[in-house]
């Protein structure tokens, strides 16, 4: 086990419990075909992590939104990849791809709103 386990878990509940408004109606790129709302608001895949990871990223590509890709990797049986936002008017700072318990999931972290001077 690596010393950035610990973070990366931590990195996935975030994600988990801080983009499903967001990602509800608000999908800044095109989702993969079959992409769903469960009953609990969360956007469901209808494809594979690697599938879907790919997906998004040429969809980004096309758009011509730069972003940072991190993974796909994996820890404690939890698939991850991660889109950060390189372009400032996104109105979502990363979009994380997770794959757990034979679930793709796709979650978008809103941007914190910039404080305006004075």
């Amino acid at each position: 086990m690596t010393a950035r386990a610990p973070i990366r878990a931590v990195v996935l509940v975030a994600a988990m419990l801080c983009a499903p408004a967001l990602a509800r109606g608000h999908a800044a790129a095109r989702l993969p075909p079959g992409t769903r709302s469960d009953a609990q608001g969360q956007t469901i895949s209808g494809r594979g992590l690697r599938e879907t990871s790919d997906f998004l990223a040429a969809e980004l590509r096309r758009q011509g939104i730069a972003v940072q890709q991190i993974g796909p990797y994996g820890v404690r049986g939890v698939e991850l990849t991660r889109f950060l936002s390189q372009t400032p008017s996104t109105r979502w700072l990363a979009i994380h791809v997770v794959r757990t318990g034979g679930k793709t999931m796709i979650f978008f972290v809103t941007r914190a709103k910039s404080a305006t001077a004075p």
